[in-house]
């Protein structure tokens, strides 16, 4: 995998206006620069999601020669990546049930593959809808009620930090779904299965020096009132043993 560097600037604020005490919020550069802090880590959030390795210069398409000169290099995000090296699967939401998970577990949870323990899964949140709700049939519920209640083990874990997951358990091993707010529109019906002991987020540190979020004030140039401030990482995800992550479809 590759480090990426991500740059974000803080827009030119005259010293006028930073001086200035504004009626509803008192201090507008302040405000700013804690939007920008925000977009930062959203644009690094959004490549280790969806990034993809290498790019071609000129067509900027998915480039598989990593030794051409062309080519620009970029972190690879976790589900492009999965979907290329790892393992996927495909469920219907019309059908799917508790049967399902397990025959696709037995399998998944294969421990010569490395599998075992714990997998947490990064989903929609009509994903977690369809898994949540009880009508008959149309549902991971329903489907399985319907068939036979003995057997399921669904439950709700409350994390730490206050928002609730949902646990889904087979005797093969034990997946935890957290909504992602990134998969919406085109992607509400994918979700991603993660091994979290084979990923790992890294920033380039070498010589002493550390390209971990950091930031440049004052980069503006030296004719101008005012003041602009760069943030600055250079980071990326570093994914090992593909076959213990899975990509998973609902159609």
């Amino acid at each position: 995998g590759y480090c990426q560097i991500f740059k974000t600037s803080n827009d030119i604020m005259s010293g006028t206006l930073m001086a200035t005490e504004l009626n509803v919020i008192k201090n507008e550069f302040m405000r700013n620069w804690t939007d920008k802090i925000k977009e930062h880590k959203m644009d690094i959030n959004q490549a280790c999601m969806f990034g993809i390795g290498r790019i071609a210069q000129t067509s900027g398409v998915p480039d598989d020669d990593s030794t051409s000169g062309r080519t620009k290099r970029y972190t690879w995000g976790i589900l492009p990546y999965v979907q290329l090296y790892g393992q996927t699967q495909s469920f219907t939401y019309a059908s799917a049930s508790y049967d399902d998970f397990v025959d696709w577990m037995q399998a998944f949870f294969a421990p010569e593959e490395g599998n075992s323990g714990t997998k947490i899964c990064l989903a929609s949140r009509k994903i977690l809808g369809w898994f949540n709700k009880l009508k008959s049939g149309q549902s991971f519920l329903g489907n399985t009620l319907l068939a036979d209640a003995i057997k399921l083990d669904v439950t709700q874990v409350q994390n730490k930090f206050g928002f609730t997951m949902l646990q889904v358990s087979t005797i093969f091993g034990t997946i935890i779904f957290i909504a992602e707010p990134l998969f919406r529109g085109l992607w509400e019906d994918y979700c991603i299965v993660i091994d979290p002991k084979n990923i790992s987020y890294r920033y380039l540190a070498g010589n002493g020096i550390s390209r971990d979020t950091f930031v440049k004030q004052n980069v503006q140039d030296n004719d101008v009132d005012g003041r602009k401030d760069l943030i600055l990482t250079e980071a990326g995800m570093e994914i090992l043993l593909p076959e213990t992550h899975c990509v998973i479809k609902f159609v």
